[in-house]
């Protein structure tokens, strides 16, 4: 519970001279997402990159910009994340790794699949398409609930 309550506060907070610190140290320009633990990493940033995955789980983003929310593994859009609500697309997109702007800013949307959508798979797919025209993306930062 102690380090959820660290990742938290490290995603939330921007000002403070731990935040500053665990910033310019392990993240640099990226997000909790995209770190991993090192084996030159400190046991208090190996233990937080040991419970990111559970603290993911239990997190649900509040869309901004979308730079910061992983279109499929986050929970944004609904009460679970996209790969556990389209399973059948997430086994063949491409880029699971993708943010949500940089799947939103473009028409169409940046998604590319390893195979053709055909059956279930185009029902699913235009069944996320309708939900995904209702978000709109802004200039503010997102955010953790």
């Amino acid at each position: 519970c102690l380090l959820s309550k660290w990742l938290y506060r490290l995603s939330t907070e921007t000002e403070g001279m731990w935040v500053q610190i665990l910033r310019n140290k392990y993240l640099h320009t990226k997000t909790l997402a995209q770190v991993n633990a090192r084996p030159t990493d400190s046991p208090f940033w190996k233990g937080l990159m040991k419970t990111k995955v559970t603290f993911f789980q239990r997190v649900k983003f509040l869309i901004g910009s979308g730079t910061s929310t992983r279109f499929w593994e986050d929970t944004w859009l609904g009460e679970s994340p996209l790969a556990l609500q389209y399973p059948s697309l997430y086994n063949i997109v491409q880029r699971k790794e993708d943010y949500v702007a940089t799947v939103l800013n473009s028409v169409p949307l940046n998604i590319q699949f390893r195979r053709s959508l055909v059956g279930e798979r185009w029902n699913a797919w235009l069944h996320l398409v309708r939900r995904l025209m209702d978000v709109q993306l802004s200039d503010q930062a997102d955010k953790i609930s």
